[in-house]
């Protein structure tokens, strides 16, 4: 979570506000102080914006005939969205769902809060907000590496720490990219995945003409990834992973110990196109911290609508500085469910209505 002594600093890094909208320009969203009619402008921290998550009618159905190469394998070419990329390594599809809100994307919320302050909250909110619970599929740590994943968990506001590296704009490394906002683009030979945000514009590429991996490769943040078809599912094989980055990491919690890796990390994928319906699946073996290869919870994105683009978003960690630690009086609640709290407001009452706290008023 963010520190908010100083509201006028605040920058937001919290995926479940950032928003999608039909022009270059990226979203913004600003709190305006009515005693000094002062714009404070939040910015996501140059992360993925949830364009396809957020705006599902207009997604492509799943119906539709799955598009082939001219070796008769599919075609994962398009632009992609959903899947969280950032988010859900650990918790996914297997963690409790959260309590329901309401979802007012795209309307403006307009609020005066107790102390007399006015709230704009740029194209509204996406409903529940708070914490969720801790996902029941967790990397099988060794004793000595779960101890310290337990205490990188201890510093996590929700799911948010320091520590993480994405905080310093490193990119997030296989498996935590896996499928989000993203640019396929594909031949008989390669396959590259050009992220939007993850945190920043970056790309992987999957080689699937038949070389093997290079006997004196460097360690980096996606490694190297070669890949072969078994039936209609392209399976890759990836090694050369530093271990700068983490197997996951998300805003609320479900993630908790899901962090840490060794450069010895080993990841074989599964990449399954279905009409317009990707499916990845993965299986990470850490021979050094885990007691056994692990399977992720599979994560899946849907085929953008045509007239939607990727919309690369640069990663500027002014973030990091404003990140807090719980304590036992401050215990994560909520990602922006409560912002009067922000200008002094006592009352915590929490509201789902994502950025409008309950007894609120709409100024004239």
């Amino acid at each position: 979570m963010l520190d908010t002594d100083n509201a006028s600093e605040l920058a937001s890094s919290y995926p479940d506000s950032r928003r999608r909208i039909k022009v270059k320009t990226q979203w913004m969203g600003c709190t305006v102080a009515a005693a000094a009619l002062a714009a404070a402008l939040i910015f996501s921290h140059a992360v993925p914006s949830a364009a396809q998550n957020q705006n599902s009618a207009k997604l492509a159905p799943n119906s539709a005939v799955t598009p082939r190469l001219t070796n008769g394998h599919p075609d994962l070419s398009g632009f992609w969205g959903g899947g969280g990329g950032e988010e859900g390594g650990g918790g996914g599809e297997d963690a409790a769902p959260p309590p329901t809100g309401v979802n007012n994307f795209g309307n403006h919320d307009l609020t005066r809060t107790a102390s007399g302050d006015i709230l704009f909250l740029y194209l509204g909110s996406d409903g529940y907000e708070g914490p969720v619970p801790i996902g029941k599929n967790q990397p099988p740590y060794k004793p000595e590496y779960m101890a310290k994943v337990k205490q990188i968990a201890d510093t996590k506001y929700g799911g948010t720490t320091a520590l993480d590296p994405m905080q310093d704009c490193k990119p997030f490394g296989i498996p935590r990219a896996s499928v989000g906002n993203m640019q396929i683009v594909q031949n008989p030979q390669f396959m590259a995945v050009l992220y939007e945000a993850a945190p920043g514009p970056v790309y992987r590429i999957i080689y699937t003409d038949g070389r093997k991996h290079p006997d004196d490769l460097d360690t980096s943040y996606f490694g190297n990834s070669i890949g072969h078809w078994e039936g209609d599912v392209l399976v890759v094989d990836t090694v050369g992973l530093n271990d700068e980055t983490w197997l996951g990491g998300d805003t609320r919690g479900a993630d908790r110990f899901t962090s840490i890796h060794s450069d010895k990390e080993h990841v074989l994928e599964h990449w399954t196109r279905e009409g317009n319906r990707i499916t990845y699946e993965a299986t990470v073996d850490d021979p050094v911290m885990f007691t056994k290869p692990w399977v992720i919870t599979p994560k899946h994105a849907r085929l953008a609508s045509s007239d939607d683009y990727i919309q690369p978003q640069m990663c500027v960690n002014n973030d990091k500085a404003h990140i807090i630690e719980p304590t036992a009086t401050d215990q994560f609640k909520c990602i922006w469910c409560n912002p009067a709290s922000l200008y002094g407001d006592k009352d915590d009452t929490l509201s789902n209505t994502g950025g409008l706290k309950a007894g609120a008023t709409t100024p004239k």
